[in-house]
C-alpha cells in the first residue's frame, strides 16, 4: 500500500500493475486514496469506521482527462471528507447511497410521460367525454410538452411551463395557451395528491391570454345573420349548426347524434337521450325535442348501419367544422359588406350555446335552474337544494316547455313578423 502526495498529474501518470490492483494512499488527506487496476481504471476511495468496523468506501472513478467523465482530485477529497463525517455521526454512507439510488430510480420511473399515461388511465379515460380526452392528449403528449417526456415529473419547473405556454401563443393560439395551462394544472395537481411531486409548477401562473372571446354572446341581428348563413351553407353543416343553436348542446355531443338515442320521434314527447359516455360531465342527459328540431332530424338521411344522423362516413359523427364555419363567416361578411353594415365580430360555434342560455334567461324568461338543466349544467343554483340529486329526468316537463318556447322565440328572430306570437315564459 504505497503512500504518495496525490496530484492530478501523479494520478494520471500512475502505471497499471500487470495483474490485480494497487491502492495508493494520499499523504495530504489520511485514509484517502486511489485504486489502480491492471486495466488502467482509477477509482477514489476512503477508509473509515462504520459501526465500529473499518470499511472501504468507494467515492467514484477518477477523471482521466479534462473532457472525460469522473471526479477531479479536489472533488474526490471533498467527498471523502463528507463520507467520513457521515460515518463519524453514526450514519452508514453505503446505506445513504443506496437510499439515494432508490430515490433516483423512482424519479426516473416517474417521468412526465409515465405519470401522464397513468393520469390518463386513472382519471381521464374512465370519467371524461371523448372530446375532453382528446384535449388532455393534446396537452400532455403534444408538441409543446414533448421535451418533458423523459424528465422526472418533479423536475418540471414553472419556467418550463411558461415556455410551453409561450410556444402555443407564438403559433397564434392565445386561447390554446389558456387551455393548455388549465389541463396541465389539473395534471400536476393530481401528481401532487399522489406525492409524485411536492409543489405543482403551475401554481400562481395566470392564464396568459384574456378570455374575451369566451364571453361572446350574439345579439338578435347576429343570430338572424348566422341562421341565414346556415341556410346558405345547406346540407349536413346547416342542420348541425341549427341544432347547436336550437338545443344548446355541445358540438361533439350533437355531431355524434344517433337515431337509437332518439325516442318518440313521431309522438307527443320526442326526446334525445345522450349517454353519459358522450357528455362532458359523464352524466346521461335527456333533451326534449321541439318541433323545429324534430323536422331537422326527420330530414336527415341515415348513412351506414350505425345510425349516425350527422355523418359523411357512416362510422363516426361528422368533423371538419372549421371549413364550414369559414364558409359561414365569409357569407356573413359578404352580405354585410354589400349592405353597407359593420363586419360581424369574431364568434365561435360554442357561442351559439352561450347565446341560447343568455336569451332564454333574459328574453324568453326561463328560470335559471331550468336553463341549466336544459344544457346539462350542474352548477350554481342547480348544485344546491333539489338539484343536488340531479338526474337526466329532472325538470323534464319544464325543460320541454322551455326548449319549445326558445325555438318559437328563435323563429321570431329569424322571421320578425312572427314575434307577436311568442309567449314569454316564467318558470
Amino acid at each position: 500500500m504505497p503512500k504518495m502526495k496525490l496530484t492530478a498529474l501523479s494520478v494520471a501518470r500512475l502505471t497499471p500493475p500487470e495483474s490485480g490492483q494497487v491502492d495508493y494512499f494520499d499523504t495530504v488527506l489520511p485514509a484517502f486514496g486511489v485504486r489502480l487496476s491492471h486495466a488502467g481504471t482509477r477509482s477514489y476511495f476512503v477508509m473509515t469506521r462504520v459501526g465500529g468496523k473499518v470499511a472501504r468506501l468507494t467515492i467514484g472513478k477518477a477523471k482521466a482527462r479534462d473532457d472525460s467523465p469522473g471526479l477531479t482530485l479536489a472533488e474526490a477529497r471533498k467527498r471523502a471528507g463528507e463520507l467520513t463525517e457521515q460515518a463519524g455521526i453514526g450514519h452508514d454512507p453505503r446505506q445513504i447511497k443506496k437510499a439515494e439510488k432508490q430515490v433516483n430510480e423512482e424519479k426516473a420511473a416517474n417521468t412526465f410521460r409515465v405519470a401522464a399515461e397513468r393520469f390518463m388511465r386513472q382519471h381521464v379515460e374512465p370519467r371524461l367525454a371523448a372530446s375532453t380526452k382528446m384535449d388532455y392528449k393534446w396537452a400532455l403528449f403534444g408538441q409543446d410538452t414533448a421535451a418533458w417526456a423523459n424528465k422526472p415529473v418533479d423536475s418540471i419547473t414553472r419556467a418550463d411551463v411558461r415556455r410551453a405556454l409561450d410556444a402555443t401563443i407564438e403559433r397564434g393560439s392565445p386561447a390554446g395557451a389558456n387551455k393548455l395551462l388549465a389541463y396541465l394544472s389539473k395534471f400536476f395537481n393530481w401528481c401532487a395528491e399522489r406525492d409524485l411531486l411536492e409543489v405543482p409548477p403551475t401554481i400562481r401562473i395566470k392564464p396568459p391570454s384574456p378570455k374575451s372571446v369566451g364571453e361572446r354572446t350574439l345579439n338578435h341581428a347576429e343570430v338572424a345573420d348566422v341562421w341565414a348563413a346556415f341556410e346558405a351553407e345547406g346540407g349536413l353543416f346547416c342542420d348541425l349548426f341549427k341544432l347547436l343553436l336550437l338545443t344548446g348542446q355541445r358540438r361533439t355531443e350533437t355531431a355524434g347524434m344517433r337515431l337509437s338515442e332518439i325516442s318518440d320521434l313521431d309522438g307527443e314527447k320526442p326526446v334525445w337521450e345522450i349517454p353519459g359516455n358522450r357528455t362532458k360531465n359523464s352524466r346521461p342527459h335527456a333533451v326534449p325535442l321541439s318541433p323545429q328540431v324534430v323536422a331537422i332530424i326527420k330530414g336527415r338521411p341515415i348513412v351506414g348501419d350505425l345510425g349516425f344522423l350527422l355523418t359523411t362516413t357512416g362510422t363516426t359523427g361528422t368533423s371538419g367544422y372549421s371549413n364550414a364555419k369559414e364558409r359561414v363567416d365569409a357569407w356573413i361578411a359578404k352580405r354585410r359588406e354589400e349592405a353597407g353594415e359593420q363586419p360581424m365580430p369574431r364568434w365561435t360555434l360554442h357561442d351559439l350555446r352561450r347565446t341560447m342560455v343568455t336569451m332564454m334567461n333574459e328574453h324568453v324568461g326561463i328560470a335559471p335552474h331550468v336553463v341549466e338543466a336544459c344544457v346539462n349544467h350542474v352548477s350554481g343554483m342547480a348544485k344546491a337544494g333539489v338539484a343536488g340529486v340531479y338526474n337526466k329526468a329532472l325538470y323534464m316537463d319544464d325543460r320541454r316547455r322551455a326548449l319549445e318556447a326558445w325555438a318559437a322565440y328563435l323563429d321570431g328572430i329569424i322571421s320578425p313578423k312572427d314575434t307577436t306570437n311568442v309567449v314569454k315564459l316564467r318558470q
